[in-house]
């Protein structure tokens, strides 16, 4: 979807003070050498018992808030977006988020995409925007705290490392430092039995009392006698989900992939990044933020808002340089957006 007149008024990310190195964790016996180097991940943040995903959540929304200009009572809709625990069991941290940033009464909504719930929430504020005329502006949080014995940060996933932080944005009809040329989103459900995995139901969260093993799912998957899709057929269906989203979003930006300058992407292992992300599109390692992340891991549903605050910060991109946000969630399902920096984007405080 090409859209017209929307911006990035303001960006924020929080990140607690409590920095576990690789390591600290391999020291403790919590991580290996080997899937260190493997990897890539040098550290991650570490939230307290006071900071879940929400607290996180809203500090990156005030400070976006903050950055954007903007009222809050311009904002009129609040999603946020998240893949751990947040701190209780059947509640609301959308309306959370929106008490502590806005408390103005604006509708607030959960998005459970997984590592793609920030670029999902994005399309779905922009959406909100064009079909509303008397709407202004938008906020999107995410936070995420992965914290035992619910995740493991250093072994819930093969080669994953997660990190815990909060990011947000402002989108606005009100011009700002990036304005948003397209979003694209693909899915391929068949693809959800990978995190699911083969075995039964359960009727409540850890009824079986070990953390959430999703490296051990995708292998009870894989080495099924019965099952739907082999190892080839899922990286060919997952080659393919990526293809379309990119395609379709820079088609509808009007542009190609070589006139991309900046590319931000879901944190994945270094071997899976390469391969299967900034390698295939053609950027170098330096137009991405992937050293960066290293020192943060994979930060569940934000580490496209999160990577693209600190690319703006760097000031590293140019007015007229287009920025690439590429997320893909479990389910599956692939989003794809197109920036383009104004000359407004060099002069945030």
């Amino acid at each position: 979807m090409r859209w017209q007149d929307l911006y990035i008024a303001g960006l924020g990310s929080r990140f607690p003070d409590r920095v576990e190195t690789a390591e600290e964790a391999i020291a403790a016996g919590r991580y290996t050498a080997r899937d260190r180097d493997t990897s890539g991940f040098r550290a991650v943040r570490v939230a307290d018992d006071g900071e879940p995903g929400p607290v996180l959540a809203a500090r990156a929304g005030r400070l976006a808030l903050e950055r954007s200009g903007l009222r809050g009572e311009e904002i009129s809709l609040v999603l946020h977006a998240y893949a751990a625990h947040q701190g209780r069991d059947i509640w609301s941290p959308a309306s959370y988020v929106e008490m502590a940033v806005l408390s103005s009464g604006a509708p607030a909504y959960e998005i459970r995409q997984g590592c793609n719930g920030g670029l999902s929430a994005l399309e779905l504020a922009a959406s909100h925007l064009t079909a509303r005329p008397d709407a202004r502006a938008a906020l999107i949080t995410t936070g995420d705290a992965f914290h035992l014995p619910y995740l493991d940060r250093w072994n819930t996933d093969d080669q994953m490392v997660y990190g815990d932080a909060g990011a947000a944005l402002v989108l606005s009809t009100r011009p700002g430092p990036l304005r948003l040329l397209a979003t694209a989103s693909v899915g391929d459900s068949s693809l959800e039995i990978l995190d699911r995995g083969p075995g039964p139901w359960t009727r409540a969260p850890l009824e079986g009392g070990a953390p959430v093993d999703l490296a051990a799912r995708k292998r009870d998957y894989f080495d099924a006698e019965e099952n739907e899709f082999a190892f080839e057929e899922v990286l060919a269906r997952l080659r393919k989900g990526s293809e379309q989203a990119v395609g379709r979003a820079l088609a509808d930006a009007g542009t190609e992939l070589s006139a991309i300058r900046w590319c931000v992407h879901t944190t994945f292992p270094g071997p899976v990044a390469q391969s299967a992300v900034y390698g295939p599109l053609g950027f170098s390692r330096e137009a991405t933020t992937y050293d960066w992340a290293l020192d943060h891991g994979q930060l569940g549903a934000g580490d496209q808002i999160a990577g693209l605050d600190h690319l703006v910060r760097s000031g590293s991109p140019r007015p007229g340089d287009l920025v690439l946000l590429y997320g893909v969630g479990a389910g599956h399902v692939w989003t794809v957006a197109v920036l383009e920096l104004t000359a407004e984007g060099q002069t945030q405080p």
